[in-house]
């Protein structure tokens, strides 16, 4: 860098960083996108183990948590922790990434300190 104008000898420059797109997919281009039949069924394997986690999960926070874990109430815990895990599932595997799941450690430590607000979670 000289020190008096304040410019660098040229050895790096940010050209191909300012003419770049804002957004871009660069698997797209580099990869051929297609489909691999046989990668299909442990992806499903995997999608159903996933949901099934997630029910179990579910059911065991509502449980540490004091909240009934059958009836109506329940039910739309289920369906919507089911919805988000898919969608996010879903959005992981167009990104090349394995489907995701829930977490059950929430459930102990929930069990561990009685705390099971959702307001302690966002502090933390």
């Amino acid at each position: 860098e000289d020190p008096a104008s304040g410019e660098s000898m040229g050895y790096v420059n940010d050209l191909k960083i300012e003419a770049a797109d804002v957004f871009t997919f660069v698997w797209t281009t580099t990869f051929n996108i297609g489909f691999y039949p046989p990668a299909f069924i442990p992806l499903v394997i995997a999608f159903v183990v996933t949901s099934v986690e997630t029910i179990g999960d579910i059911q065991a926070s509502c449980e540490v948590s004091g909240l009934p874990i059958t009836g109506p109430d329940a039910e739309s815990r289920i369906q919507g922790g089911l919805l988000a895990d898919g969608l996010n599932s879903i959005l992981a595997v167009l990104m090349t990434s394995p489907p995701n799941t829930t977490f059950s450690q929430n459930n102990g430590v929930i069990a561990i300190t009685r705390c099971a607000s959702r307001a302690a979670g966002i502090a933390c």
